[in-house]
């Protein structure tokens, strides 16, 4: 059988399953190895393109019992306010 077609079904949508191990971290408060690798099941990190005078990144998270979900696109104002709250600066790195 195709390795595609076997990787599908084996990341086949299974809700419950998913939800169930949601259910089970909710009251997280640090991000740990153990459970990113409970939810993880790969990471794909493409190279960076300069499209429209940005540099632009596209990274694909497969996650377990559900596989790859492609999350909406960001509007400007949106992606200036994700930059304003996450970006890395010398002053939010000291911090």
């Amino acid at each position: 059988m195709n390795q595609d077609v076997t990787e599908e079904k084996y990341h086949e949508m299974n809700c419950d399953g998913f939800l169930d191990l949601v259910r089970k971290y909710t009251d997280v408060t640090e991000l740990t190895p153990e459970i990113l690798s409970e939810f993880v099941d790969k990471i794909v990190v493409h190279h960076r393109e300069l499209l429209m005078g940005e540099t632009v990144q596209k990274v694909e998270i497969y996650y377990k019992m559900i596989g790859f979900m492609e999350l909406p696109q960001m509007n400007k104002a949106q992606k200036e306010n994700y930059i304003r709250c996450f970006s890395r600066t010398k002053e939010n790195r000291s911090a």
